[in-house]
């Protein structure tokens, strides 16, 4: 069976790739990849997911391992309708006619499915003046329920408005699309400057931005010649927060006036 390092330099090779050219994509020195071909060491495990992905391949194929059959996962696809539709029933007594034909449940039943027909249309369920209140659509159901005082603060969070100057960075972004999409994978600044397209110096600002809302991780890899950064996906149980914050946002950019409830 061959050896790592064998393998390696194979796929290289295969690849039509000079030391270098992989040691610049890897963020190492030529002489880091040229002791790994040759045996003298071997790469940090945190760099196999990053050397198995530069060549399309696997952990497992970079050690000679044959893969074995992949097993079958499943899903729970209706999860978040199901969520939403509870929702929806759940709020369907606030409305002012609730006595009145067609019964609640049917007239629920025909909100989820009109919203669902028309993804343009915003409907509000339930609001106050002061923003309190229910907010659903086709696939975002909201509750937000503070007093006017609490909202007035939350304005005036500066960490919140922080966190909107950091999205507003298209670099930042463009790096957190990019390793969102590749959640099991670890990078090197310079390979995800690649990977987006974007100057390695703006790639690290981003990294930063991401580092400091917990959204990646980071690990220092001593190469030899010095110490690497390595960053992967972190905190992927926030990722809902943000895609509900994206989402709201999206929809406050377009919202069209189409109340389905009543304003309390």
């Amino acid at each position: 069976m061959n050896t790592i390092s064998e393998i390696i330099a194979s796929l290289r090779k295969s690849k039509g790739m000079t030391q270098e050219a992989l040691a610049n994509i890897l963020g190492v020195s030529p002489q880091t990849v040229s002791k790994w071909e040759t045996g003298t060491t071997m790469p940090d495990i945190l760099l196999l997911p990053m050397i198995a992905d530069v060549f399309g391949t696997t952990i497992d194929a970079l050690f000679g391992i044959k893969p074995v059959e992949e097993r079958k996962t499943y899903t729970k696809e209706t999860f978040c309708e199901e969520v939403y539709s509870q929702v929806c029933r759940s709020f369907a007594g606030y409305w002012k006619d609730e006595k009145a034909p067609p019964p609640l449940e049917e007239r629920t039943a025909d909100l989820k499915q009109y919203l669902f027909t028309h993804p343009e249309v915003q409907t509000m369920i339930l609001s106050n003046h002061t923003g309190n209140g229910v907010y659903a659509n086709s696939d975002l159901a909201v509750i937000f329920r503070k007093e006017e005082s609490t909202i007035r603060d939350l304005l005036q969070d500066e960490q919140a408005w922080t966190v909107l100057k950091r999205f507003a960075d298209g670099e930042t972004r463009a790096v957190f699309e990019f390793i969102v999409c590749n959640p099991c994978k670890s990078f090197t600044s310079s390979l995800i400057a690649a990977k987006c397209n974007i100057e390695i110096g703006l790639a690290e600002r981003a990294l930063d931005n991401l580092l400091r809302m917990n959204l990646v991780s980071r690990n220092d890899v001593d190469t030899g010649d010095g110490i690497l950064y390595v960053y992967r996906a972190w905190g992927t149980h926030k990722l809902l927060l943000v895609y509900t914050m994206l989402s709201i946002a999206s929809r406050l950019g377009n919202y069209r006036e189409m109340y389905r409830g009543f304003l309390n």
